[in-house]
């Protein structure tokens, strides 16, 4: 045997922190540097805040069905799982620019009576929908590592090879992913509804003056 041969037969030593896993993790942590972008009007000083919501409105349905999906077949998981993560964390930033977009929209409008309530409803909705969805972003993201992992291919990392490995942690990671999917489906209709609400008030109020 060769000396190439032997060292492609001997086993990787020490993290490979070039894994898929590694590099999603990092790309959601840049995802967080949207949160504080503020972009209030595009096109000559129209609001960004009904143009952007487009954005997450699409994306949040298509990734948590396709989550759900995925756990239920999880060979798909392996398969697609980075495309799935990929596209979780430009949903989770597009939600978080949609946010500062519509808190500055709140300010401009100032509304009063029964629009204002429910614009304030509206902003709360959107924020449990933001806390759920970078948990749904992050366990994607985990459930995807530990099926790698459990299916015997190792980060290097032994603490985080120690946790995924078990088949059960995958399998409580897969249910979680479609609980945290399902949540965050209910509040993107929840908060738009809310929103459509407050906008219809809005007009009845301004057309009663």
């Amino acid at each position: 045997m060769s000396a190439h041969d032997s060292s492609l037969d001997s086993p990787r030593t020490g993290v490979d922190w070039g894994r898929a896993e590694f590099l999603l993790v990092v790309l959601g942590f840049l995802g967080f540097l949207t949160l504080p972008i503020r972009i209030t009007t595009i096109y000559s000083g129209l609001p960004a805040h009904p143009l952007f919501l487009h954005v997450p409105v699409m994306l949040v349905p298509i990734t948590v069905i396709a989550a759900i999906v995925l756990m239920v077949r999880p060979d798909w998981l392996e398969r697609y799982g980075i495309a799935l993560a990929i596209l979780s964390v430009i949903a989770m930033s597009s939600i978080f620019i949609t946010m500062q977009a519509g808190g500055a929209l709140q300010s401009a409008l100032d509304l009063r009576g029964e629009a204002a309530h429910l614009i304030e409803e509206h902003s709360q909705a959107a924020k449990i929908l933001a806390i759920l969805y970078v948990l749904f972003t992050a366990t994607v993201i985990v459930a995807f590592a530990a099926r790698r992992i459990s299916r015997g291919r190792p980060t290097g990392h032994a603490i985080v090879d120690r946790l995924l490995s078990p088949p059960a942690v995958f399998t409580a990671l897969r249910i979680l992913v479609v609980i945290l999917a399902i949540g965050s489906a209910a509040m993107v209709f929840r908060t738009g509804d809310l929103g459509s609400k407050a906008v219809w008030h809005g007009k009845l109020e301004a057309g009663g003056h």
